[in-house]
């Protein structure tokens, strides 16, 4: 009886191991999606897309608001494009002029007019294949703060 006991309790902590190990691996890849949009012209929340930020490699962030808003605050590095303040055809011809190759990430202040910009520049240039939006408030500071402990 109780070599029974001991194969159904030894049955048991396998089970209960086998199942820490698929949470586990689970968790590691959600961990590693939150880090990188999972489609083009994704919407990435503020933290995700911090996150996101800071594991990419090469990135190229550009801020759609207006001049004067880029003026107050922006992401350090950020290329600004004031679709408000373009005509469509300036618009197109600034967004002409981003490199290929690099991961985009666009941004307003509070989400409202990007994912019209990010559409337009999705269409518009089909060879940057890693391009998403923040979807409302960005986090500049932290961002920026993140940037100077690095030391770039």
């Amino acid at each position: 009886m109780r070599e029974i006991f001991d194969r159904g309790r030894t049955a048991r902590t396998a089970g209960a191991i086998a199942a820490l190990l698929m949470l586990a691996a689970l968790f590691a890849a959600s961990c590693a999606c939150a880090a990188a949009p999972e489609r083009r012209g994704a919407a990435l929340t503020p933290e995700a897309a911090l996150e996101y930020m800071k594991s990419a490699e090469n990135i190229l962030i550009v801020d759609v608001a207006s001049k004067a808003n880029y003026e107050r605050k922006h992401f350090d590095g950020a290329v600004n494009i004031p679709i408000e303040d373009l005509s469509g055809a300036e618009e197109d011809e600034l967004y002409k002029k981003l490199p290929a190759g690099r991961p985009v990430l666009m941004h307003c202040r509070l989400g409202m007019i990007v994912p019209g910009a990010c559409e337009r520049l999705a269409a518009l240039r089909p060879d940057i294949t890693e391009l998403s939006y923040i979807d409302g408030a960005p986090l500049f500071d932290e961002y920026n703060e993140w940037l100077a402990e690095r030391g770039k």
